[in-house]
């Protein structure tokens, strides 16, 4: 049975809700990290989190009500669905094109601002990254407005819309390679400076799955599956397009979630230098006992920021920024050292 763009819509926005779902679950866990810190949350994480949340929670409402729309309206016509799928003037299409454009650029906001952010605040660095994100706000105005000169039957494939669309996907996903090879980089050369420091060897898929997850570089995949599936006019399109929403609010979502957990560098709140909290705590962990594990100090690249950290069994829930409060807390219990590249 051939796939057809109403077929892709309704499939889409099933595997949008599933997705949704899944982003509910991260996006909890994700405040309730923000909410827990000790010191006060970064504006731009939290901003990102709720925005995300709202634009992605708008996105799935307004296409569940046009498949409601589309295949309960005219139940007497069989091929109603595939009639309204084919007009791009109504205002649901509208506010849902300009939704994920939306989430599109906030999501993309965000990688440009953490890859500046990894890199010491280096402007040279985000300067080609910069131009490509406000070339990418102009095309996706064009984009949607381009919607309200198409007329109905209008091939979506092949008209001015087409090109405003892979415009809008091609430079999104160039920005993205580039912020994600940055930040991947970044964090290849963090784990190179602390690798003579840590306790045997960690297997690659450790190594790989930070880099994997905060990098982004899953988004960057979807992107060009996107831009494939257009390209080839597959109707397939639809589908990608629906759930790619929530699977954005996923992958940076669970990347504020390592942020506010301190398990990588990215918080504006620590810029690219050590925080005073954790010289402070290696000041106290130097005056110990010489029974204690010892603490190793040594320089590391410039912008990065390196947390000596004991393992601490506590009779309370922690978060690595409580470190400094659980290692004077009576009911601590030393056991191993770790190091964790911020």
């Amino acid at each position: 049975m051939a796939l057809t763009i109403s077929k892709a819509e309704l499939i889409g926005v099933f595997l949008e809700s599933l997705a949704y779902g899944v982003y509910l679950m991260v996006f909890n866990q994700c405040m309730f990290v923000l909410k827990k810190r000790r010191s006060r949350p970064s504006d731009y994480l939290v901003g990102t989190a709720v925005s995300l949340f709202v634009l992605i929670t708008a996105h799935l409402v307004i296409d569940i009500l046009r498949n409601m729309e589309a295949f309960t309206s005219d139940e007497a016509d069989p091929n109603y669905p595939t009639q309204y799928y084919q007009k791009f003037d109504t205002w649901q299409n509208y506010v849902k094109s300009a939704l994920y454009v939306a989430v599109t650029l906030v999501s993309d906001a965000f990688l440009l601002y953490r890859s500046f952010i990894l890199w010491g605040r280096n402007y040279f660095i985000a300067t080609f990254p910069f131009l490509l994100f406000i070339a990418d706000i102009g095309i996706g105005v064009f984009w949607v407005y381009t919607l309200s000169l198409i007329v109905p039957g209008e091939n979506v494939f092949a008209d001015a819309l087409s090109i405003r669309v892979k415009t809008f996907y091609s430079i999104t996903l160039v920005m993205n390679v580039i912020c994600t090879s940055l930040i991947a980089f970044k964090i290849l050369k963090i784990q190179k400076a602390v690798a003579p420091f840590t306790k045997g060897t960690a297997d690659q898929i450790s190594r790989l799955l930070p880099i994997i997850v905060e990098s982004g570089s899953a988004y960057s995949a979807l992107l060009v599956v996107m831009i494939g599936t257009y390209t080839s006019q597959s109707p397939a399109m639809f589908i990608f397009l629906n759930s790619m929403s929530p699977i954005i609010g996923i992958v940076f979502s669970s990347v504020i979630v390592r942020v506010g957990l301190g398990l990588s560098h990215g918080d504006s709140h620590q810029g690219g230098t050590v925080s005073s909290r954790n010289v402070q705590w290696v000041t106290r962990a130097s005056s110990r006992p010489a029974n204690t594990p010892q603490i190793y100090s040594a320089p590391f690249p410039e912008g990065v920021q390196v947390s000596l950290q004991q393992t601490i069994h506590t009779h309370t829930d922690g978060f690595p920024d409580d470190v400094e409060s659980d290692t004077t807390s009576p009911h601590s219990e030393y056991k191993s050292g770790s190091f964790h590249a911020m």
